[in-house]
């Protein structure tokens, strides 16, 4: 096919992309339930890692918090595994093999007696479920927009940060009311509509066909892996997140030792996750008039100075919220920006090498980050906040690092300040 050919078939796609209508948004909510049941789910783990400190009190807590470190790093590990698959047999069986892991996980985690037996059943084996199905929520909806794709991110988006709401309400109050057996066969329960919902209505435009006789089918790109500019990049996406889960698995319980509030600290994990998802919509809006990268420094310089000028010196139920607030802000910028920057920087012909590793040092981060976090704080029901103002500095400096590898690329590729980037 020559490039003239090429080119015409792109244009015949996007005059033919309907950009919207019914069986459009059904896609887009389909998409958002599965974000609600992957990363709306991680995003609630802190509440699982305070329920776990106080029950297992003879194990670290860096051990504990690998639960939800292998969930959050299998969701984008996946990717690449679960796009292959989709390949073949459509993105609806893949997400409903997904959903099926999950949903069992939860049964089967609601008879688990050992920390062994969580680290399987709700690490590995929602983590798995999590990550195939993750990667098709974007995937499928962009078949059906051009240029309302910005909405459609939002509101898919949107649905992992609300999970990241309701999720942690329902579970603390479930485990207060019928305990913690009951509480995760609900959730395993409520999970099957979500799931139905969005195999029924996940339905991609253009079916993949597998090509078996082209030698670059499951190749990827490696030499990718020699250009500076997305190294940089990529590993300030890696920092990012390795600051990033500390704060989301270990701020319920800092409030829970530092006495706070009982109302504040009992939705803790919900109030981070409903400030991150304003912060989640907005910029790809505001970003597509200023400049991601511009609005991306600032949202990581924040994200590293909110912890060491707030958390660290935080004495009273007053500073404590308003850094939960203040930090859970401006941590929602980068997660939104992030991703279409490789696109906006490195979008062609290697985008799916791009991106394919780009997501690993993502799950690196989101693996590596709670571990390390851990590992500053004692075991036991220890009765004040002993090893957080180390947790503090970690975070607020592996962000701030964060910020001057984005801010060298942006000096690199253009020295003037006040220009769209």
């Amino acid at each position: 096919m020559t490039d003239i050919e090429g080119k015409k078939i792109q244009l015949n796609e996007k005059e033919h992309n309907i950009d919207g209508g019914l069986k459009a948004w059904l896609v887009v909510g389909a998409a958002a339930s599965i974000m609600s049941m992957s990363f709306g789910m991680c995003n609630s783990y802190g509440v699982y890692q305070t329920y776990y400190e106080e029950k297992y009190q003879h194990v670290p807590s860096n051990v504990l918090s690998i639960i939800g470190a292998l969930q959050a790093g299998l969701t984008l590990f996946m990717a690449l595994p679960s796009t292959i698959a989709m390949i073949y047999v459509g993105p609806q069986l893949v997400v409903a093999i997904g959903g099926l892991l999950a949903c069992l996980s939860f049964m089967f985690l609601s008879i688990s007696k050992t920390v062994a037996e969580i680290f399987i059943i709700q690490g590995l084996m929602f983590g798995l479920g999590s990550g195939i199905m993750y990667v098709h929520a974007t995937g499928v909806t962009f078949q059906y927009f051009n240029k309302r794709k910005a909405l459609a991110q939002g509101v898919i988006t949107a649905g992992a940060s609300l999970g990241g709401v309701y999720w942690p309400i329902g579970i603390r109050n479930l485990i207060d009311k019928v305990g913690f057996g009951w509480a995760n066969r609900i959730i395993g329960f409520i999970y099957i509509p979500m799931v139905i919902i969005a195999v029924v209505f996940l339905r991609p435009r253009v079916k993949p066909k597998p090509k078996l006789d082209n030698e670059n089918f499951l190749r990827l790109n490696f030499t990718v892996l020699l250009n500076l500019r997305y190294l940089m990049v990529s590993v300030a996406w890696f920092l990012f997140l390795l600051a990033l889960f500390p704060g989301f698995f270990y701020l319920d319980l800092f409030c829970n030792r530092a006495k706070v509030d009982p109302t504040f600290q009992q939705y803790t994990v919900a109030i981070i996750n409903a400030c991150a998802c304003i912060f989640r919509v907005i910029p790809g809006f505001v970003g597509d008039k200023c400049g991601r990268m511009n609005l991306l420094i600032p949202a990581l310089l924040l994200s590293g100075i909110f912890p060491l000028a707030m958390w660290i010196p935080a004495s009273n139920s007053a500073v404590i919220m308003a850094f939960v607030v203040l930090w859970s802000c401006a941590t929602g910028v980068p997660i939104a920006l992030f991703p279409p920057i490789i696109g906006q920087l490195f979008g062609g012909k290697d985008i799916p090498s791009y991106l394919s590793f780009f997501f690993v040092f993502g799950g690196l981060g989101n693996f590596l980050g709670p571990i390390i976090g851990g590992t500053f704080i004692p075991k036991g029901n220890v009765s004040n906040t002993e090893g957080f103002d180390k947790l503090a500095i970690f975070c607020g400096v592996i962000s701030l690092g964060s910020a001057v590898l984005v801010i060298i690329v942006r000096i690199a590729d253009t020295k003037k300040a006040f220009v769209k980037y």
